[in-house]
């Protein structure tokens, strides 16, 4: 039963994306999981599973292919994937803590999802010059997103808000 379920599924993918396009977003998302890995320093204190990151690669596509059969579509933005990302990570949680890694590594999956959606809004980049007095508000905005990852909801569609009100924001920032 559970194999004719997964067959019917991979048809409905296969018959809405090329092999391409499955291959090409999962190599994204993993790679930006595997950078998000390296730049934490994890090893040896959590891991990341493979198995459970394919039931979100899954769940991403699947509702990627539900927006493009009701909205009529070719292709998805580059903001919505991300919040669909964000979202299946934080409900899936491929990240898992290792026996004694210690409580600072409770919400890796939120602070991996944060990484994404800052990298999305593309305002939030390390090597991005602020002002002195714009640094406190960008790290109060970081703070502000971060805690809405940990205690909200965070279905794709107030993620993808969350995207649209920053890019907005930048917008307004650069016309004052």
């Amino acid at each position: 039963m559970e194999d004719e379920f997964y067959k019917t599924l991979k048809d409905e993918l296969s018959n809405t994306f090329s092999d391409e396009y499955i291959y090409n977003v999962s190599l994204l998302i993993h790679q930006m999981a595997e950078d998000f890995y390296n730049e934490q320093k994890l090893k040896g204190k959590v891991y990341f599973d493979d198995s459970i990151f394919e039931y979100c690669l899954i769940d991403i596509l699947v509702d990627i292919a539900r927006l493009k059969y009701f909205h009529d579509i070719e292709l998805v933005n580059y903001v919505k994937l991300m919040a669909y990302t964000a979202s299946w990570c934080l409900k899936r949680k491929p990240f898992q803590m290792i026996e004694g890694a210690g409580t600072q590594y409770i919400y890796v999956n939120e602070q991996f999802a944060l990484s994404l959606l800052l990298q999305a809004s593309g305002c939030f980049a390390f090597d991005m010059k602020y002002a002195k007095e714009d640094i406190e508000k960008v790290e109060k905005s970081v703070e502000q997103i971060f805690y809405h990852l940990k205690y909200r909801n965070t279905n794709p569609q107030t993620l993808e808000l969350l995207l649209i009100g920053v890019e907005k924001g930048k917008l307004l920032y650069k016309v004052g």
